[in-house]
């Protein structure tokens, strides 16, 4: 039987030890993650992945710079689909929903206050800020063809980190609870109430004029 070429070979050892450092990190924090349970879990040596990444902070850079490409790469565009605000609405909560759902790792690494430690590196903090950045950018510019929000960059700002904050939070709670998922109606509503606050215009919808949060009408009842 043929081996396959010694480069090749690399790269899976390199893929395999980033995919378990990846489910390991992410269920067990990144102190908590040693180089033997690595090893122990990917069935490659010590040595093998000290050559790779020569040291635990190594990996981790490496699982987060991974995880950040991967996430930004299967992000949506940001012009969201739908003839008004509901829809449009509607529309990218469902983008970020199965953004959480498609990638639970990733999302915990980046998103998680658990994995930034105080004996994380600079440059593994820097990768997480360089995503959150990133995903600030990308909602606030759907969110602002959500609401209309072209000459009202801050507005569009807030509404984001808001969602950010709450996705955020729902990260970290997977620490606890593997098995909680991001609410997306209460944070539908609480976005309508937010630009509502702003007097956010409801362009292209067809009641035109300003939001209403949607509460009173039923929305978030039974």
């Amino acid at each position: 039987m043929t081996q396959a070429p010694a480069p090749d070979r690399g790269a899976r050892s390199r893929d395999a030890i980033l995919d378990t450092a990846a489910e390991l990190m992410s269920r067990y924090g990144y102190a908590a993650t040693s180089i033997s349970m690595i090893s122990a879990e990917c069935g490659l040596p010590p040595s093998s992945i000290y050559w790779h990444f020569g040291s635990k902070d190594g990996i981790y850079v490496a699982v987060l710079e991974r995880a950040r490409i991967e996430l930004l790469a299967a992000l949506p565009p940001v012009e969201v689909p739908g003839a008004d605000v509901a829809q449009r609405l509607d529309a990218f909560l469902a983008e970020v929903e199965d953004a959480f759902r498609r990638h639970p790792h990733g999302l915990k690494l980046l998103l998680g206050l658990g994995m930034v430690q105080q004996d994380a590196s600079a440059a593994a903090v820097a990768e997480v800020h360089h995503y959150r950045d990133a995903l600030v950018v990308w909602a606030r510019d759907a969110l602002s063809a959500v609401f209309g929000l072209d000459d009202r960059p801050e507005v569009a700002d807030e509404l984001a980190r808001f969602t950010l904050r709450l996705a955020s939070g729902t990260a970290v709670a997977r620490w606890f609870e593997p098995g909680v998922v991001l609410e997306t109606r209460p944070l539908r509503v609480a976005l309508l109430a937010l630009a509502a606050h702003h007097n956010a215009p409801a362009r292209g919808s067809s009641g035109g004029g300003a939001l209403s949060c949607g509460v009173a009408d039923g929305e978030y009842g039974e």
